[in-house]
């Protein structure tokens, strides 16, 4: 089957992609703003550069067309907190992409614990194995798309000490995302 894409609905193109490239990894991002934190998973994230440091992340917009709120701060603020959620979070995950309004945190509203790592950034969600704190690079629109690719730069890292050697190995398990799926992602085969 041949599919040409400017045939296809919005919704029928992010199915396919959503399911055929995978795992897709989960940004679980925190910003704060005015003493609000946000939290929201994105699957459509993905490292770019290592020298510098810097991620891409797509984010869409509220039903109504505004940024959504991490964009928002995230460009207020010009700062992120990414989250790599643990297995163990995966209903926290789920319902922080519960769309709230801009003044309510998901962290109240859906008891999602944080702990403050870095004074100068938002905190990390508390049990996650690793997370970075990132500043805003640059944002890149799409003519056309109903999402904004944000290019965020990796200043600083936390890794739980169970997961991280002294050679700066990572072995971690984290959430991956098929479709409407979580998939668990740890079980390493050597390539």
């Amino acid at each position: 089957m041949q599919l040409d894409f400017k045939d296809l609905s919005a919704n029928d193109v992010y199915k396919i992609i959503s399911y055929s490239i995978y795992p897709r990894p989960i940004a679980w991002i925190v910003t704060e703003e005015n003493g609000v934190v946000n939290v929201a998973p994105f699957s459509y994230f993905a490292p770019l550069t290592s020298q510098p440091p810097v991620v891409v992340v797509s984010i869409g917009k509220k039903e109504n067309g505004d940024p959504k709120d991490t964009l928002a701060n995230i460009l207020s603020t010009q700062k992120a907190t990414i989250c790599i959620p643990h297995p163990n979070h995966s209903q926290y995950v789920s319902k922080s992409a519960s769309p709230l309004s801009k003044d309510e945190s998901e962290c109240e509203k859906f008891s999602i614990p944080t702990t403050r790592i870095r004074e100068d950034f938002p905190p990390i969600i508390t049990g996650v194995h690793a997370a970075f704190f990132a500043s805003f690079r640059e944002l890149h629109p799409i003519e056309g798309s109903p999402t904004t690719p944000v290019f965020l730069t990796l200043e600083y890292a936390y890794y739980d000490d169970n997961v991280i050697n002294d050679s700066l190995h990572v072995k971690m398990e984290s959430l991956g995302r098929v479709g409407k799926y979580f998939i668990l992602e740890g079980d390493r085969i050597e390539a």
